[in-house]
């Protein structure tokens, strides 16, 4: 095992720790949120963007660039700012890229501290969201070709992504920092109906009839093999082809905020060879189905240790509105709902979980067996007189509050993706029509998004894009 037992050299490492812990930035910064919070509330968006880009470099430090790029991003595009949007959109998605190609070099890093202390490569599921809202954000630019080449890479990325976490696994277990073996999770989703429905939408305007029909069968399959992500009616598959001269009026509407990240206690007991995980007042099962195991192999451990450590679970904030109504003239249509977004992003992230929470399990065992044998070597050095034995248990009690410190769960999680997806698609005689969108939570309207007077004519894409952020 490479956890070191001599016990000069664990206290020569113990100071090491203690120092790196006081310079180390290993606390999630969430200050930026809270000012912006009433902004959002009031739908001034542009003001909730200028308040993030004034912490730019207060609470976004280098090491956050992706997540800067994804909260002013999706701000930019709820106020319009469609192109502001897709630039800092694709520098988010040009971090991740980067990241992720020295994920593997940089990850020596958290075998000494946390993932606070590393660069935030982004979570999966905003690496594929950010191309949806790059797709509507060309839509809105009258891009059509671009956005579908952002609903493409969604795509490529789902095929890529299971894959992409049993890789880094298996070289984690293979190189000489791991101490103990992490077993991969299958995914469950694999099958983006948001991203098909819009990808048919924009196929259906190109004339591709073919290719949005493959789409729409697509979107079946998805509520059909994925029932524990699609756990409502499938919304109707949209036409291929209108009446003859009627014209399509397409909405997209989002409601509600993506998930946040919240701290999680697990507790490691080390038996020779293995550390048993787990969880208060949890039956192995649960945690099995949380962690993704609950015994991890690690040769060469002593028995006898008791740890604790934290780790990053999402929590779904879910919205308020129960119902939207889309007005056309004097007609209203329910808009059923096609994704929620905050399950496929809870879903994607337990595919990494494993590989978060086993390197944090090796490296609190690691740093936990480092730190008793420190304690026991400073203990040993001290004289026994009061003076002695009280500087020893202050060294103790230090090295333990630095340890801890060193063990704070990374929640660093962008703010703005919405939670869940709504859509509808009518044809209808061309004209012009006062449209509106109404959001409500059971009878009570919650906000009226008022569009004026829409000019439909038929060959046109006609999508409209609304959204409440509660």
């Amino acid at each position: 095992m490479k956890i070191l037992q001599n016990r000069f050299t664990a206290a020569v490492l113990l100071a090491a720790v203690l120092v790196l812990s006081s310079c180390a930035s290993t606390m999630t910064i969430q200050n930026q949120y809270d000012e912006a919070r009433d902004y959002v509330a009031r739908r001034d968006f542009a003001g909730a963007g200028t308040i993030i880009e004034s912490y730019k470099n207060e609470s976004y430090k280098e090491k956050d660039r992706v997540l800067y790029y994804l909260d002013v991003g999706m701000l930019y595009h709820y106020a319009g700012e469609y192109e502001k949007s897709n630039a800092a959109l694709s520098a988010a998605e040009r971090g991740i890229e980067e990241l992720y190609t020295k994920s593997l070099s940089r990850g020596g890093a958290s075998g000494v501290l946390n993932d606070n202390a590393l660069e935030y490569a982004g979570e999966d599921y905003e690496d594929i969201y950010l191309n949806v809202f790059k797709g509507l954000n060309y839509i809105a630019l009258g891009d059509a070709e671009a956005a579908l080449v952002e609903i493409r890479r969604v795509h490529i990325k789902l095929n890529l992504l299971e894959d992409k976490y049993r890789q880094q696994i298996e070289e984690y277990n293979a190189s000489e920092e791991a101490d103990g073996q992490i077993e991969p999770r299958n995914s469950r989703f694999h099958n983006d109906a948001l991203a098909r429905y819009l990808g048919l939408l924009l196929y259906r305007y190109d004339r591709s009839f073919d290719d949005a029909r493959i789409e729409g069968d697509k979107i079946v399959q998805a509520f059909a093999e994925q029932k524990k992500l699609y756990n409502f009616a499938r919304p109707e598959i949209p036409a291929l082809e209108g009446e003859e001269g009627e014209a399509f009026l397409s909405l997209m509407a989002f409601s509600g905020i993506s998930p946040r990240k919240t701290a999680k206690t697990l507790y490691l007991t080390t038996i020779p060879g293995a550390v048993i995980i787990t969880m208060t007042d949890q039956n192995e099962d649960y945690v099995k189905e949380i962690v993704g195991f609950n015994v991890l192999a690690m040769p060469g451990v002593e028995g006898g240790f008791h740890f604790k450590f934290q780790y990053p679970q999402m929590k779904k904030m879910g919205s308020d509105v129960s119902r939207i109504l889309l007005r056309v003239g004097n007609d209203a249509a329910e808009v059923p709902l096609l994704e929620k977004m905050e399950n496929i992003s809870q879903e994607i992230f337990l595919i990494k979980q494993p590989l978060i929470i086993g390197k944090a399990i090796l490296r609190t065992v690691a740093k936990g067996i480092l730190k008793e044998s420190g304690k026991q070597a400073m203990k040993d050095q001290m004289s026994d007189d009061a003076g002695g034995m009280l500087l020893g248990m202050l060294l103790g009690v230090a090295a333990d509050v630095a340890v801890d410190a060193t063990e704070n769960a990374d929640l660093r999680i962008s703010q703005y993706f919405p939670a869940r997806a709504y859509a509808a698609d009518l044809s209808l005689p061309p004209g012009e029509y006062p449209v509106s969108i109404e959001y409500y939570a059971g009878n009570t309207m919650l906000f009226r998004d008022d569009r004026g007077m829409m000019n439909l004519q038929p060959g046109q894409l006609n999508l409209m894009e609304s959204f409440f952020l509660e």
